[in-house]
């Protein structure tokens, strides 16, 4: 087993203790959080296999997608309301090669 094979697997093997409050509620360790990219108002999905209890960071496809198009519209300087405007009136130009 290669080396990174080894520390990877070490570190997921690392169980940690924790106790379950009222409503079901429990607390993620930080260092677990951190490694997972999960932060506050993340959303987990969660599925039982056997007696274990799965819980992986959902990815929001959708809503990546729109962040990165309106990264990509404020650093273009695109103003949306006018964009949908000359969109509905058809006073627009296509780029061709």
């Amino acid at each position: 087993m290669s080396e990174t094979t080894t520390a990877n697997r070490h570190e997921y093997s690392k169980a940690r203790k924790v106790r379950v409050w009222g409503k079901g509620q429990f607390t993620i360790p930080a260092e677990i959080r951190e490694r997972l990219g999960i932060k506050e108002d993340t959303y987990l999905v969660v599925f039982q296999i056997g007696k274990a209890i799965i819980a992986t960071p959902e990815r929001l496809a959708v809503k990546e997608l729109a962040e990165s198009v309106q990264r990509e519209m404020d650093e273009g300087g695109v103003n949306l309301q006018c964009l949908l405007q000359e969109l509905r009136e058809g006073n627009h130009e296509y780029e061709t090669d």
